[in-house]
């Protein structure tokens, strides 16, 4: 007979890495475009990697201190525009974590209570996804609606298209889900009500739109050098895919 404890520290285990994963997800995207910008020296990871790291940062700061003069001149007092933080919330835990004995998570401690909205929206983790979806789904787009090449082959047309559907249906039920878990079990993470909720979202909506201008900036050094999933090298002329001789020289 199995035993319940096992089980259930099992299912604890597996709801602690999902969790984990859910709250490291934007690092996790951000880094791995830097492994391939080093590795292929892709322009379109580049993107990913500078945007997540530097652009979207900094914007979101500036929106926090906007909002923040704004909570603390208009509303003294009020949580309508704060969210929660700490270690359930932030993307990089603190240096000096609290002490065992005042910290549970998922603000279930009086400590953690006392100061659980310690910032203000929107959320870095929010405001990064929704860069890196923008981004994907422009290319999805743009890709679906490029133009055939002169010479390409039809049977690499339509495989590019079906490619571009593929990619735009799964970027968007990847965000569904993956926001959807966030404001169901992380909700205090991005605000403490719906006008939060609302505020936040209007945010990410703009770094969704930050994202699609990086993908159309990122253009102006060739489509394929921004094509983030590589759609678009499936339309190549079949002149561009045919090996050419190689020539040896003696001496």
């Amino acid at each position: 007979m199995v035993n319940v404890g096992i089980i259930s520290r099992g299912l604890g285990g597996l709801k602690e890495y999902v969790y984990r994963g859910l709250q490291q997800l934007p690092i996790v995207l951000a880094s791995t475009s830097l492994i391939y910008t080093i590795a292929t020296g892709s322009v379109a990871h580049m993107n990913i990697f500078v945007g997540m790291t530097f652009v979207i940062p900094f914007v979101t700061w500036i929106l926090q201190t906007i909002i923040e003069f704004v909570s603390n001149r208009l509303l003294p007092g009020s949580i309508l525009l704060k969210r929660s933080g700490g270690d359930t919330c932030d993307l990089i835990p603190p240096l000096t974590p609290p002490d065992r004995k005042d910290y549970e998570r998922f603000f279930s401690s009086v400590a953690t209570k006392e100061k659980k909205y310690e910032g203000f929206i929107p959320s870095f983790w929010l405001m990064e996804l929704a860069f890196f979806i923008g981004y994907a789904v422009s290319n999805g787009v743009d890709s679906l609606l490029a133009p055939q090449e002169q010479g390409s082959s039809d049977v690499n047309y339509e495989k590019r298209n079906t490619h571009a559907m593929i990619v735009v249906f799964t970027t968007s039920l990847f965000a569904l889900i993956v926001l959807s878990m966030r404001f169901v079990f992380m909700g205090p993470c991005e605000g403490t009500g719906p006008w939060g909720y609302v505020i936040s979202i209007l945010c990410a909506i703009g770094a969704g739109g930050i994202g699609y201008g990086m993908y159309t900036f990122s253009k102006y050094c060739g489509a394929r050098c921004s094509d983030l999933f590589g759609i678009l090298s499936q339309i190549l002329p079949q002149s561009s895919t045919t090996p050419h001789p190689i020539v040896c020289k003696e001496g």
